[in-house]
């Protein structure tokens, strides 16, 4: 699945460590009283990624394995950790890579190919991709790829989902399917994001604020 977001929406990634989050306990849940929870993996070759962020987003650091490989490295070091398949989630963060899917527009030329960027950047993504979708064939691992969703894009991934991310206001996304196996796209549609904004959200709307779940 990819995430596509504007560079510097924070967004993708607390989706991301949302789903990691999930995981893990779906993990406990399953297992015994003696079951650790699921491993997960972060491919974070920008350093991005902030341990104290992470862990408030219910993220067991102790399952969560982050590599940083230079970035002529990330293609093969993500297909080789998809290969494995030791991993409930992969997190693929390719959004903050300088170069990568045409980042480093000028100013008024969205999405234009930074100076002296090769096309064949993106046409070797997408042959990475389709090896991500080989090695996790038939597994229930899953694969989240963070992109940049104004980066050019002379040809889409072949991707199984594409899901597009905007922030219109605090706690408050428009999410849109750009692209899915089944042919399912749709319009953009509001996702308020956390208890807090929802709760906001619903007290503007006249209506009384839902109970929160408890996380048994």
């Amino acid at each position: 699945m990819e995430l596509a977001a504007p560079r510097g929406l924070g967004r993708s990634t607390s989706i991301a460590l949302s789903a990691c989050a999930s995981a893990q306990a779906e993990a406990r849940l399953r297992g015994t009283s003696a079951t650790a929870g699921a491993w997960c993996a972060w491919i974070d070759p920008s350093g991005s990624l902030f341990a104290p962020a992470v862990a408030r987003a219910g993220v067991d650091l102790s399952r969560l394995l982050v590599a940083r490989p230079p970035v002529e490295m990330l293609a093969k070091v993500a297909v080789r950790m998809a290969m494995s398949r030791a991993f409930a989630v992969l997190v693929i963060d390719v959004a903050g890579v300088p170069g990568a899917f045409g980042q480093g527009a000028g100013k008024g030329e969205r999405g234009a190919p930074a100076a002296g960027r090769r096309e064949e950047d993106l046409a070797r993504w997408v042959n990475v991709v389709r090896k991500l979708a080989l090695a996790t064939e038939g597994s229930d691992g899953t694969i989240l790829l963070l992109t940049d969703r104004q980066a050019a894009r002379p040809m889409p991934l072949p991707v199984a989902m594409r899901l597009e991310l905007e922030q219109v206001a605090e706690g408050r996304l428009m999410v849109r399917v750009a692209k899915d196996r089944r042919g399912r796209v749709t319009s953009p549609t509001p996702v308020v994001l956390g208890e807090r904004a929802r709760e906001k959200a619903e007290r503007a709307a006249g209506s009384e604020p839902r109970p929160a779940l408890s996380r048994a």
